[in-house]
C-alpha cells in the first residue's frame, strides 16, 4: 500500500511538472513577444496571409514577399472570410496549417489575427490592412526555446508541490498514530 501511495506521490509531481511547464512556456511567449509601433519592419518571419486568384483562396506570404505582393494586386491583403483555415504547401512531410481571424479595425482597415503551426514551432501574430498596405501588430513564437526558458520554473513548482505532498502525507500518518494511542 505503502508503494502505491508513493507512486501515486510521485505521478501527480510529474503531472504538476508538465502541467507547469506547459502554462509557463505558453506565458512566455506573451513576454517575449516582438511588439511594433507603425512604420516599424518586423522579423523575416512575419506571416501575412494574401488572397488567392481564386476567392476564398489563401496563401501564405512572409515579410519580405508582402512588398512585392502589395504592389502587384488591386487588394491582396483584404480577407472575404471573418474566419478560416487553409494549409501551406507541404514542405519535408508536414503542411504547415494557417488559421486567421479578421476584424473590422476601423473604417476600411482590418485586423488580422493568425496561428501558423509549424513543423517546430507555432507563431502568432497580428496585423493591421487597408488591403494594400500592412501594418504590424506584434509577433509571438512558441516553441523549443520557450520550453528551455519555462524548464526551471516548472522544476521548482514540482519540489514545491512534492513538499507540500510529503508534509501532508506525514501528518496524516502523525493524526493515525495518535488516534491509534488514544
Amino acid at each position: 500500500m505503502n508503494l502505491l501511495i508513493r507512486l501515486g506521490h510521485w505521478l501527480l509531481v510529474f503531472v504538476v511538472f508538465v502541467a507547469a511547464l506547459m502554462g509557463i512556456s505558453w506565458l512566455t511567449t506573451f513576454f517575449t513577444a516582438e511588439r511594433y509601433f507603425e512604420g516599424a519592419v518586423p522579423s523575416r518571419l512575419f506571416p501575412v496571409v494574401k488572397t488567392g486568384a481564386v476567392p476564398g483562396e489563401y496563401e501564405l506570404l512572409r515579410w519580405h514577399q508582402v512588398k512585392a505582393a502589395g504592389e502587384s494586386a488591386a487588394q491582396p491583403f483584404r480577407l472575404t472570410e471573418r474566419e478560416g483555415q487553409f494549409s501551406v504547401p507541404d514542405h519535408s512531410g508536414f503542411a504547415p496549417l494557417v488559421r486567421f481571424r479578421v476584424s473590422e479595425a476601423a473604417p476600411g482597415r482590418q485586423r488580422i489575427e493568425l496561428r501558423l503551426d509549424e513543423d517546430d514551432f507555432v507563431i502568432h501574430a497580428a496585423y493591421e490592412t487597408d488591403g494594400r498596405r500592412v501594418s504590424p501588430e506584434y509577433l509571438r513564437v512558441w516553441g523549443p526555446s520557450s520550453y528551455l526558458l519555462a524548464v526551471f520554473p516548472a522544476f521548482v513548482l514540482a519540489l514545491v508541490a512534492a513538499r507540500w505532498l510529503r508534509r501532508r502525507r506525514q501528518r496524516a500518518a502523525g493524526a493515525a498514530a495518535s488516534a491509534a494511542s488514544a
